[in-house]
């Protein structure tokens, strides 16, 4: 019989497979053709396999990539740069200035750095909200990573496109650069209820909905975001979501660090994903998402 072939074989390791069932495979073996595993068993079963790679694992471990769900990965580029202030201060009298002056070449360098830096830490896919994204997919792209990128959105001028009405163009233009490539999708990104008007949200929804996209927001990130909210509309970020008909299952929530039990009961009810940032709510002191409840 003719011996079966691969790209590359990696054996000699144990396999996290990570299906539904948690199956661990000691000893085991992996074979990959093109960009697909083609075959998964003991190590044994590939011994008369051929294949112009072969990795020994030296008794490691083998698993998927890891996902890194809400990043702005150009952001390395202001690494050191406003520490240990609360995010309301952080990012209205640091961050945006410091963004007014970006351009799509420092964007690409920064995010080009993050893939990197990702790619030596085992991630391998990333959710990315920022400014230039067309930059961050290609970066993705050349790094050979997956990727979900979105321009970000909200209600004053954008260093990119400028105004609103530019920006959802921007976004429609970014589904129709990449809406075929293997490994970068769009996500539809309107930054957060606080620095989003009510009509703004809904469009985007509506434009995730349109093209079954992923809508990805920063929510419930902060109590001085809650106190904003109410304050505007009488309710919470999550009620203020569902009264405008945003959340959904396509929905990616950020933070979700001050949530109430009617909050929580909403993501729920309506298949929010949430999206849990422990390093980036302590460097902003911003509390901790309450993931037992939320897992409960």
């Amino acid at each position: 019989m003719k011996p079966k072939s691969a790209d590359i074989l990696i054996l000699n390791g144990t396999i996290l497979t990570m299906d539904i069932t948690d199956t661990i495979l000691k000893d085991g073996g992996l074979a990959i053709v093109q960009d697909r595993i083609a075959a998964i068993g003991p190590a044994a079963e590939f011994s008369g396999w051929r294949a112009a790679r072969v990795i020994d694992a030296g008794g490691g471990i083998i698993m998927p990539g890891l996902i890194n769900t809400h990043t702005h990965a150009a952001m390395t580029c202001f690494r050191g740069l406003a520490d240990d202030l609360q995010l309301m201060s952080w990012l209205n009298d640091y961050i945006f200035p410091a963004e007014a002056k970006l351009d799509a070449q420092k964007v690409y360098s920064g995010a080009l750095l993050a893939c990197a830096e990702m790619i030596m830490s085992g991630t391998t896919c990333f959710c990315d909200m920022y400014l230039f994204e067309d930059a961050v997919a290609h970066a993705a792209d050349d790094a050979g990573m997956r990727a979900v990128v979105g321009e970000v959105l909200y209600d004053f001028d954008s260093p990119n496109y400028g105004p609103i009405a530019q920006g959802f163009e921007y976004t429609r233009k970014l589904i129709d650069t990449w809406q075929k490539h293997p490994r970068v999708n769009i996500a539809v990104e309107p930054h957060s209820a606080y620095l989003c008007a009510p009509e703004l949200l809904q469009e985007a929804s509506d434009l995730a909905q349109d093209f079954k996209l992923p809508l990805v927001i920063h929510l419930a990130e902060s109590k001085s975001e809650v106190s904003q909210i109410k304050a505007r509309f009488d309710r919470t970020p999550v009620e203020h979501l569902t009264e405008l008909g945003v959340l959904a299952p396509n929905v990616v929530a950020c933070h979700c660090v001050e949530l109430a039990e009617n909050d929580i009961a909403l993501l729920k009810r309506y298949d929010v994903k949430v999206a849990h940032n422990a390093e980036s709510n302590m460097k902003l002191a911003s509390g901790v998402a309450p993931i037992p409840r939320l897992l409960r």
